[in-house]
């Protein structure tokens, strides 16, 4: 390998990450019902970009990155999934590993993700998973973009969180601890 193609290698992998950050940035800078998600997300996938979330379970399922966000944001006369189901949501991301061929590349990237939920009713919660995507890339004219992208989901879970008048020991069944020199 040539030291341009060093480098060009470099500059390729850069590229790719900062594709796959994108994606998670548009998610969250983009909260309840900020429709402003493509403004992001079509700068990460190509036109004709296939997303598999077919892991997660209904309603998600193959689609375009177009469709995604709909289902996730919603449109101007119903609230999305995620718009109608939680206030806020964090997207953290692993480093990638990355694949470069030629003008096609393969990403992994592990995901963490966590999601305060809405409720009308007294006990808070939040909705935390861990994922990977695996992402098909394709140099275009305008960069790196997903070409394809699947969702494995490795794990979700919906916990209460310790509300007002609430302790750890309350949530785990135990009697409250008294302050030592009470009583």
């Amino acid at each position: 390998m040539t030291l341009d193609d060093k480098l060009q290698y470099l500059l390729d992998r850069f590229e790719i990450q900062d594709v796959l950050a994108l994606y998670a940035r548009g998610q969250d800078d983009h909260q309840g019902s900020d429709g402003g998600i493509l403004e992001d997300w079509n700068r990460v996938f190509t036109d004709k970009a296939v997303v598999d979330y077919t892991e997660a379970g209904p309603p998600f399922g193959v689609c375009s990155h177009t469709e995604l966000a709909e289902l996730m944001r919603g449109v101007a006369e119903a609230p999305g999934l995620m718009s109608g189901s939680f206030h806020n949501w964090q997207h953290m991301q692993g480093l990638p590993t990355v694949e470069i061929r030629g003008d096609t590349a393969k990403a992994r990237t592990d995901l963490f993700a966590t999601h305060v939920g809405r409720t009308h009713a007294a006990t808070p919660w939040h909705l935390f998973d861990a994922a990977i995507f695996h992402d098909d890339l394709v140099r275009t004219p305008h960069g790196w973009r997903i070409a394809y992208r699947r969702l494995q989901v490795i794990y979700v879970e919906i916990v209460e969180t310790v509300g007002l008048g609430k302790t750890p020991q309350s949530l785990m069944g135990e009697p409250p601890v008294a302050p030592q020199g009470a009583g």
